[in-house]
Formats: structure tokens, sequence, C-alpha cells
């Protein structure tokens, strides 16, 4: 029975949020259409695209975790044959369906038209490690609204991300291992870009773990 209520609940989010997902695959498949114009619309075209995905991120985070909570419609639902653990489970589960699927998608498009068209291959390692930043940013964001009821935390979640951005971008275009390879004609994979890959992966995996963890241990979920 608990089975079927956790996939009911899953399949409920991915019901509410079913317009923001295609929303933001319209909007990141024009974004990257725009990238191999030239090279002032590949800039407006990157740009674009992590804004797009920033925006779904805080979107379907605030719709489906912390305005239903708001909404004291976790009331109702945990008074289902359902744990806590599970519910939580199938929080983070609809969230990470309804943000990977259209990053995955964007994130393939991006390297394919990267890949076909005159734009430099040496840039695809900026790029992957910049869709990773945004991946693991969702997944922050999210253990934090999973993990408090706190407005002022996921406020702040949610500014420290945006702006993190922006130190982000410049610090990894600054690595001799991207800077020195932007502009060839094949990527160039560093260790230096797998050990960034490998923190971001961390990150989103112990913050996830992390909220879950400490969230299914409170009394006061409710």
């Amino acid at each position: 029975m608990s089975g079927s209520v956790f996939n009911r609940l899953v399949l409920k989010d991915l019901y509410l949020v079913r317009w923001m997902i295609a929303g933001a695959l319209v909007a990141g498949v024009g974004a990257v259409a725009l990238m191999p114009v030239n090279r002032v619309a590949t800039y407006v075209g990157g740009v674009s695209l992590v804004c797009v995905l920033i925006v779904l991120n805080i979107f379907l985070v605030m719709t489906t975790v912390a305005q239903e909570r708001k909404d004291k419609v976790l009331v109702f639902i945990l008074s289902l044959p359902i744990s806590t653990r599970q519910y939580l489970v199938a929080k983070i589960t609809a969230n990470l369906i309804a943000f990977v699927v259209p990053w995955l998608v964007l994130s393939l498009l991006t390297i394919a038209v990267i890949d076909r068209t005159p734009l430099p291959n040496g840039v695809l390692p900026f790029w992957v490690t910049l869709l990773g930043y945004l991946l693991a940013y969702n997944c922050v964001l999210l253990a934090i609204a999973v993990a408090t009821d706190s407005t002022g935390w996921q406020a702040t979640g949610i500014t420290a991300g945006n702006i993190s951005v922006n130190f982000f971008i410049p610090f990894m275009l600054s690595r001799p291992s991207i800077a020195a390879h932007a502009e060839a004609a094949a990527a160039v994979w560093t260790p230096e870009v797998f050990i960034v890959l490998a923190v971001e992966t961390a990150i989103a995996i112990v913050a996830l773990s992390a909220a879950i963890a400490y969230r299914a241990r409170d009394p006061d979920l409710v």
C-alpha cells in the first residue's frame, strides 16, 4: 500500500509542475539555438540557458516543497499509509525527475550543438562543469527546503546559489586547463575537470542524504 502511495505522491508533484518543465524546455531550446549564430548570440544564449535552469530550480523547489508545507498539505499526506522517510524520498524523487529530465535534455542538446557547429569543442569541459554545478545547486536548494521550514534559510540558499554562479563561471574560465584549450577544435578533459565534477557530485549526494537523515528524525515535521 505504501508503495502505491509513494508512486502517487511522485506522480502528483510531476503533474503539478508539468507546465514548468515544458516551459523550461522550450525556453532552453531557444537559448541553445542562439549559441552558434555569432559571438554575441553565444553569450546571450549561454546566459539565457543558465537563467532558465536556475529559474526552473527555484520554482520547482518552492512550489512542491515550501508551498506545500505552507498550505498544510503535509498534514493530510502524512495521514496516509506512508512513513515520514518515504514521504521525504518521494518529494526528493519527484523534484529530481522534474529538474533532471529538462536539465539532461538541454545538456545533451548543448553538447550536440557545440560539437556539430563551428563553436570550438574546447569549451565543452567548461560547459559540462557549469551544467554539473547547476545540478548540484538544485540538489542543495532542495535539501535546504526539505530540511527546514525557515523561509530565511531557503532565501539564503537561493541568494547564495544565484550569486555563486557569477563566481563559478569566471573561476572555471580562468583555470589554465580550461583557458588554454577554450578555442581548440577538440575538447581536452584534464584531471582538474574531473575533480570539479566529482566535488559537484559529492556535494549533491551529501546534501540530499543529510536532509533526509535530519528531517526524518524531526518530530515536528508537520
